[in-house]
């Protein structure tokens, strides 16, 4: 059975989701940077299948208005069992007791999946492009 936490998960245990995953190949962080990021966050859920770490996201928000799902992270071995999406519904529900207006920043392709989870298209996002 799964289990829920609105826990930080381990490091170590963090880390090797994010290599399982290929996340971070992108963003080629050592383990010590990535659970930081974590701790940094509003709120945090991990997901469990008995001790092993199998699925993980977070909010980032000032408190007051904005809350921003991000890091949303299902194990390849685990998807398709609805754990992003309980993830993603415990995570928002937090999020409007708090009465934060929940958004998200997706690739193109996978803003399917998060309609499906009652989100909506509603601006364009873009990002700082460096140089080196």
């Amino acid at each position: 059975m799964i289990k829920y936490e609105f826990a930080l998960p381990d490091q170590d245990q963090l880390f090797q989701l994010y290599e399982n995953d290929g996340w971070n190949e992108f963003l080629k962080l050592p383990k010590e940077k990535l659970h930081k990021a974590m701790e940094q966050s509003w709120l945090v859920i991990s997901a469990y299948d008995g001790d092993c770490l199998i699925g993980t996201g977070r909010i980032i928000s000032d408190g007051v208005i904005n809350a921003y799902l991000c890091g949303l992270i299902v194990d390849p071995g685990y998807r398709s069992q609805g754990i992003g999406k309980e993830m993603v519904r415990r995570l928002a529900v937090e999020c409007l007791k708090a009465r934060l207006h929940v958004q998200l920043m997706a690739e193109e392709e996978k803003a399917g999946y998060y309609e499906k989870l009652d989100f909506e298209v509603f601006t364009l996002g873009l990002k700082y492009k460096f140089s080196g």
